[in-house]
This record gives C-alpha cells, sequence and structure tokens, in this order.
C-alpha cells in the first residue's frame, strides 16, 4: 500500500503546483488588466485636456481609445478565465488531497494492525516457549 500512498501523496502535489500555477497566472492576468486600465484613463483625460487640437488628431485619439477599450474587454475575458481555471484546479487539488489523506489513513491502520498482529504472535511464542520450559522442568529426570 505504501507505493499507492506514494503515487495519491505525488498527485497531490502535482495539484498543489498547478493551482500555484494559475494563481500566478490570474495575477498576472489581473495586473495586465489594471496597467491596461491606467493607461486609457491616463490617455483620455489627455484627450480631455486638450491634447489634441485639430480634428483628425482628435479622431485618432478616440480610434486608439477603441483599441485599448478592446484590448481591456479581452483582458476582462483573460482573467475570468483565469479566474475559472484557478477555481477547477483548486477543486481537482482539494479532491487529491482528500484522496491522499484517505490512502494515507489506510496505510495507517494496515501497519497498526499488521503490528498488532505481529505482537500477537510474537506473544504467543513466548507463551509457548514459556509452557514448554515449565513443562520441561516438571517432568521427572
Amino acid at each position: 500500500m505504501e507505493p499507492i500512498k506514494n503515487l495519491a501523496d505525488g498527485r497531490e502535489r502535482e495539484a498543489g503546483t498547478q493551482v500555484a500555477a494559475a494563481r500566478k497566472a490570474l495575477e498576472d492576468a489581473e495586473k495586465q488588466l489594471a496597467q491596461l486600465r491606467a493607461y486609457r484613463a491616463e490617455y483620455a483625460s489627455r484627450v480631455n485636456n486638450g491634447a489634441a487640437a485639430d480634428g483628425v488628431r482628435l479622431q485618432n485619439f478616440h480610434a486608439f481609445l477603441g483599441r485599448l477599450t478592446g484590448a481591456i474587454e479581452q483582458q476582462e475575458k483573460v482573467v475570468t478565465a483565469s479566474l475559472a481555471t484557478l477555481e477547477r484546479l483548486t477543486d481537482t487539488w482539494r479532491e487529491r488531497r482528500i484522496e491522499a489523506a484517505s490512502i494515507g489513513r489506510a496505510v495507517d491502520r494496515m501497519a497498526t494492525g499488521e503490528r498488532r498482529a505481529a505482537d500477537q504472535r510474537t506473544q504467543r511464542e513466548d507463551d509457548e516457549r514459556s509452557m514448554q520450559r515449565v513443562i520441561a522442568n516438571r517432568e521427572p529426570s
């Protein structure tokens, strides 16, 4: 049973590694989203403060703001997908942790049972040797 326990422990560790990677990916995606939003806000404030004097420049500013908004929407989808992946992998990790703990308890119970059986065998053998000595000492020579 020990190899099965080791396999379950390895699966739990691997699931934990995947959760950590997914958490990092989510954090990175959220950071990029925040940066895009901040950049858009800064750029929009320039437009609103009259940075674009003529119509063509104003049109270019608005076109770029539109592209930034599209990039933000795409990044929001990445964040949502990353969150869903993290949740799914976290659920898998929890299942693996429960599985590994259950197998660990089963292995511990089996080991305890084997020790108890070995102790009982040893006790019976000791009792039998003691009985044989008593019998041997009672027999007349």
